[in-house]
């Protein structure tokens, strides 16, 4: 099909697929989201019948003390949409609101300017509700250790509180399956060592290499999820609520109730919208992330990296549009590219596993089975050392790639590869 008015997402930016370098493109979207006639009346509908719960304002008594935890800036999860209706729901419990303290789940990510936490609450901010921020390395509570031998080691504060509710928004993940959910407690309210202990079951106890079920769109059998419920489990969060959005940020679903039954109903409607089949495998694929947030930084774009890397041929060229205004997103992660080979990565990594080199090591293990051209506001340098090839423009990046293949064939172009999950016939 000719697209030559495609527009491709960059930041908070819109860039067009320069003309005259492909007669047609394919393109991979994902498939209708139906948006609700009303966003309330769904929102509120959710709420009053959720999956294996009763409301929020039945579960919930005078005098509790209540603790929602939200998203922060690196995932849009329409928290400020949301807010209102769990709120009516702690009112009718007749809990005043200075006893809902919302808490900022950032995990092991960088703590949230004021305006930030301004923007991803809304108005609600204002309604005598108290906010406070996770932080990984003070004021943790041992809740106990998993199955697996994680110590589960969460925010005291969140636990002085009677109800935990579970706020976020479904999407894929390059290795726990699924986002959302369970997450918004660990990583989002853990300890340090808890998520790095979580992340290091991507790897295979058997031998050298990732998990086979340590992948995106995969629950039952996924070590990384199991391990995450059971921990979770321990601080017996009381209410879910996830929005399912679409690549613009509209809400076109939300599951509410019991944390993990919700959350799994929620991961099965997502799939059916975003897990798309591809006939095969392209030697060049123009991908976006999706814009701000998912190209905040590097290691939140890997993600749609990770999903276009799925529709390309191995040795092929792969164009990813990443502003990354937040540089690399983490100084754990660039220095691990000192390991130009990811044999000597992993090897290290399961030695002294630190949770952004395992994003470094996947990065590379990329970089070393196609080219990958990145369209970022990174230092060239930089972008090297991670085996990338760099490029200011969309146009540079289609040239450069024909000087890698020759000629340029036609493309399949993925305008949110940070939603979209390809799922290749071979």
């Amino acid at each position: 099909m000719k697209k030559s008015n495609l527009v491709l997402h960059y930041g908070r930016r819109s860039l067009p697929l320069p003309a005259g370098f492909f007669p047609r493109v394919d393109l991979l979207m994902a498939k209708h989201q139906q948006l609700p006639p009303s966003e309330d009346g769904h929102i509120g509908s959710r709420l009053a019948r959720p999956a294996g719960a009763l409301p929020l304002s039945r579960l919930a008594r005078r005098g509790d003390r209540v603790a929602i935890a939200i998203s922060d800036i690196t995932r849009y999860s329409a928290t400020e949409r949301i807010l209102p209706f769990l709120l009516r729901e702690t009112d009718a419990a007749c809990i005043p609101r200075d006893r809902v303290t919302l808490f900022v789940a950032r995990g092991t990510h960088r703590a949230m300017t004021e305006p930030e936490v301004r923007e991803a609450v809304g108005p609600e901010i204002d309604s005598g509700v108290l906010v406070e921020q996770s932080d990984p390395d003070e004021d943790l509570v041992t809740l106990g250790t998993t199955s697996r031998g994680t110590e589960v080691h969460v925010s005291r504060r969140l636990m002085e509180h009677d109800r935990i509710v579970l706020t976020g928004t479904i999407s894929f993940h390059y290795f726990a399956g699924f986002g959302g959910g369970r997450k918004a407690l660990v990583p989002g309210c853990a300890g340090r060592e808890t998520a790095r202990q979580t992340h290091f079951l991507i790897f295979r106890t058997d031998g050298p290499g990732k998990h086979p079920m340590a992948r995106p769109g995969i629950l039952a059998g996924n070590p990384v999820h199991e391990d995450i419920v059971e921990a979770v489990s321990m601080a017996s969060p009381t209410f879910l609520v996830n929005t399912l959005l679409t690549p613009g940020k509209r809400l076109f679903d939300l599951v509410a109730g019991h944390w993990q039954k919700a959350h799994e109903e929620g991961c099965a409607r997502y799939a059916k919208h975003f897990r798309v089949q591809v006939a095969k495998r392209y030697p060049l694929v123009i991908a976006s992330a999706g814009g701000f947030p998912k190209d905040i930084n590097l290691i939140q774009s890997h993600k749609a990296l990770d999903n276009a890397f799925l529709a390309t041929e191995r040795g092929g060229v792969l164009i990813l549009l990443a502003e990354c205004p937040d540089g690399f997103g983490s100084p754990h992660f660039f220095p691990w590219f000192r390991h130009q080979d990811p044999d000597a990565m992993e090897l290290e990594l399961r030695a002294n596993y630190q949770i952004y080199g395992q994003t470094a090591h996947a990065v590379l293990t990329k970089t070393r089975a196609c080219h990958v051209i990145l369209v970022s506001t990174l230092p060239a340098e930089n972008v090297e050392a991670m085996g990338m090839s760099t490029a200011a423009t969309l146009t540079e990046a289609i040239r450069t790639a024909k000087a890698i293949l020759g000629e340029l064939p036609v493309p399949l172009v993925i305008p949110d590869a940070g939603y979209v999950l390809p799922d290749p016939a071979g």
